[in-house]
């Protein structure tokens, strides 16, 4: 898969996350950081604060695929997402 396919996914992790950290519980007070639940993804084109030299993780099942910038993670520490075989935990 080229980087150009995982970065259509991973954009959506940012706009996701300032409204999923809205939705979410307050954290314990000893946690530096806010998790994502259930991020929105954007395609390629809308993913202009991506570069090709950004380190993601990546999520194939099926046909589907999905990226998690390292950046964003980073700055959350965790998302709890979806994947066809059920709930998952990305961290970085």
């Amino acid at each position: 898969m080229t980087n150009q396919r995982i970065v259509f996914v991973a954009s959506a992790l940012l706009l996701a996350s300032t409204g999923a950290a809205q939705q979410a519980p307050a954290p314990a007070p000893s946690l530096p950081y806010v998790a994502v639940h259930d991020p929105e993804f954007l395609a390629a084109a809308d993913a202009t604060f991506m570069h090709d030299e950004d380190r993601v993780i990546g999520l194939m099942s099926g046909t589907t695929a999905k990226a998690y910038p390292a950046a964003i993670l980073s700055q959350h520490g965790l998302v709890e997402d979806r994947s066809p075989s059920g709930p998952i935990a990305v961290t970085w």
